[in-house]
């Protein structure tokens, strides 16, 4: 078939056999080179997008908040699923320099595990309202008697700009005083 269509002598380009040489060499050396080349900048656009990277630039600054020293200043995003490194989970929830923290005088409507409507409603709007706290100045966590809740989570205050997040987000109605448990907010 193949000499009918082509003639007698003649192959096809794509039937003829290859001939290792150097164009085949220069050819699988650059996908070699390639291949961990765009590895490495994968790895490191990861890295830099989770925030991974950004203690290496200014190393300590939550050991320093958590004793109240001084303040962090850090840019925040929503982390709906999973953990974080700088982002609000919801009212009463964040993730500081991949530390999970809980605010530990507040209770806020839960965003998740919701049990109506308003609850959910609420606990958007304390989310979105936490979230604009944390962006607005540097942020000191105050240890409180206990380190951690049963879920693993640090427990602190959390101050913005030397100011209670606990006890603006109360005085603004999306949260409530802590009171040992879970309340129903529907």
């Amino acid at each position: 078939m193949v000499r009918a269509r082509f003639g007698s002598a003649q192959k096809p380009r794509w039937a003829t056999e290859r001939v290792s040489g150097a164009s085949t060499r220069r050819r699988s050396l650059g996908w070699a080179i390639f291949i961990p080349i765009w590895a490495g900048a994968a790895l490191i656009g990861t890295a830099y997008g989770a925030g991974w990277l950004d203690s290496l630039w200014e190393p300590g600054q939550l050991q320093a908040a958590a004793s109240g020293r001084t303040g962090v200043r850090a840019s925040f995003g929503y982390c709906h699923v999973g953990g974080g490194y700088n982002c609000v989970v919801d009212g009463d929830t964040i993730w500081l320099e991949g530390q999970k923290i809980r605010i530990a005088d507040i209770d806020a409507p839960e965003t998740h595990d919701y049990r109506c409507a308003a609850e959910r409603e609420l606990g958007d709007r304390a989310t979105r309202r936490l979230h604009d706290l944390l962006e607005s100045g540097p942020i000191t966590l105050q240890p409180i008697d206990r380190d951690e809740d049963t879920y693993g989570r640090k427990l602190r205050i959390v101050l913005v700009n030397g100011e209670s997040v606990g006890d603006t987000l109360v005085s603004e109605g999306v949260a409530r005083w802590y009171g040992n448990g879970r309340r129903p907010w529907c």
